[in-house]
């Protein structure tokens, strides 16, 4: 079996070098972090956890919090925070609460001792200020360090993509109206309106909800609505299915664009046009800050860093 010293050969480093690289610790050179990278991975080596934890005074683990309804952070961001941590011989540790009272109460139980850091994705309301966490699309003090997707950016942009598409009535479906998301896609909403001169239809713009009575509500109240904005591509699957019960076609009859692009987004018929969602830079940034608090370094006192999407055209957009 490896051991340090192996790696430390094998990489030409020494093995205070191995040891920093391991824990996450900054100020190592960039060549010598993926040579000892490398060599971990051909050796195969798997350090003593129980040793190291004793050693450092630290368990290894970091913690995620997340609602049980954040299905698209679950599928997109989990699986890459595990991959960026396990580089660094992290794990996650995983924690599922609904509201401030307990996503609160699961913060104070992870840092009391059963984690390092945590990530806290979808943060209902804002939690007790502490260095160790990290916000992902979270509701953040200004003190807080909070990473986030542009929702704003996000749905303007899809809704100026329709606009050039000849579209001229939009409509909205958002998770709520009281969230941060929620709100921000409004705010998109309303400046592509803006931007063509065009008035502002609050019927048109929705909350999901149950989303089938959401989309029914839309479709009963027989205002004409020749596109779809959804912020998850569940909401996007469910939109076709309701779509067709209606005999209306996606997109001849309504073209749907999600603010997600998760892999679904490809697997539906018609696939689907999306402003895909950041996941692999937010996961990064998120271990990237979390590691540098882990090596002593501190944090600066506020920082919201705000992430675009990018455009993914398929099949569920025509011109009008």
């Amino acid at each position: 079996m490896a051991n340090i010293t192996d790696v430390s050969r094998l990489a030409n480093v020494s093995k205070a070098t191995v040891s920093r690289v391991l824990s996450g610790t900054r100020g190592v050179r960039e060549e010598s972090r993926l040579a000892v990278l490398q060599a971990v991975e051909q050796l195969n080596y798997r350090p003593n956890a129980m040793a190291r934890s004793l050693a450092n005074q630290s368990t290894d683990c970091i913690g995620v919090i997340l609602s049980a309804r954040e299905t698209g952070r679950i599928t997109s961001l989990l699986p890459l925070l595990e991959r960026e941590l396990s580089q660094v011989n992290r794990h996650l540790l995983i924690r599922f609460a609904e509201g401030q009272a307990q996503q609160q109460a699961a913060a104070d139980e992870l840092l009391g001792g059963r984690c390092d850091a945590i990530v806290v994705i979808g943060a209902s309301a804002p939690l007790a200020r502490d260095e160790r966490l990290i916000q992902l699309d979270g509701v953040a003090e200004a003190s807080d360090i909070n990473l986030s997707y542009d929702f704003v950016f996000a749905c303007e942009s899809a809704c100026r993509f329709l606009l050039g598409k000849s579209h001229r009535q939009i409509a909205l479906l958002v998770e709520s109206l009281t969230t941060p998301s929620g709100l921000q896609m409004v705010q998109g909403y309303q400046q592509a309106l803006q931007h063509q001169s065009l008035p502002y239809n609050r019927q048109l713009v929705i909350e999901a909800g149950d989303n089938q009575q959401a989309l029914l509500g839309l479709l009963n109240r027989y205002l004409p609505f020749t596109a779809l904005v959804v912020q998850h591509d569940a909401q996007a699957a469910e939109a076709m299915r309701l779509l067709r019960e209606f005999n209306l076609q996606v997109p001849q009859d309504v073209s749907i664009v999600s603010l997600e692009g998760s892999t679904l987004a490809s697997q539906l018929n018609p696939a689907l046009t999306c402003i895909e969602y950041p996941s692999e830079r937010l996961a990064q940034e998120a271990v990237r800050l979390t590691l540098q608090v882990l090596g002593g370094h501190a944090l600066p006192s506020a920082e919201q860093q705000k992430f675009t999407g990018r455009l993914v055209t398929r099949d569920s957009v025509q011109n009008r």
